[in-house]
């Protein structure tokens, strides 16, 4: 279901929950009746705010090392590729899980855990082919990291 539909039927939903007789506690005995109101708000903007809303994706290693200038994605053009192909860089299984070399294996895990979020294809499945193509790539990534690391 689009976010946006989500977001409306809950924020409908809330408006309908605190003008509504029924209630935990009635809102005819004044201040305290609107507590279970506050309760259920306060709920259902903690839940909107972080189940319903997805993360924002973090910076991948190559967007870290164009500096902090380098906007994408709706920002700013960032500045032209260079011509021709670009070299392929070197396997860094720690670059790709965003850990500094040395980490422990629980640094690792949850950085695992932290990208695989963001990359799994059942977290980009409402997205167009291409984006879940390149999801797909990037999971197979993670994981092959993550393999290498916890050998280790």
């Amino acid at each position: 279901m689009n976010r946006f539909v989500v977001v409306l039927l809950v924020c409908l939903l809330l408006l309908l929950y605190v003008r509504s007789p029924i209630d935990l506690l009635p809102d005819r005995i004044g201040l305290l009746g609107m507590i279970d109101d506050l309760v259920i708000a306060c709920v259902a903007v903690w839940w909107l705010r972080h189940r319903a809303v997805a993360p924002r994706p973090r910076m991948t290693a190559r967007q870290r090392a164009r500096g902090p200038g380098a906007r994408t994605a709706g920002g700013a053009a960032s500045p032209p590729p260079p011509p021709g192909p670009e070299p392929e860089a070197p396997w860094d299984p720690y670059a790709i899980l965003g850990v500094p070399r040395g980490a422990s294996l629980d640094d690792v895990t949850r950085a695992y855990r932290a990208q695989m979020k963001l990359y799994h294809p059942d977290r980009v499945a409402d997205l167009g082919p291409e984006l879940q193509e390149v999801a797909h790539r990037k999971a197979i990534e993670i994981q092959r990291a993550y393999a290498e690391l916890s050998e280790r």
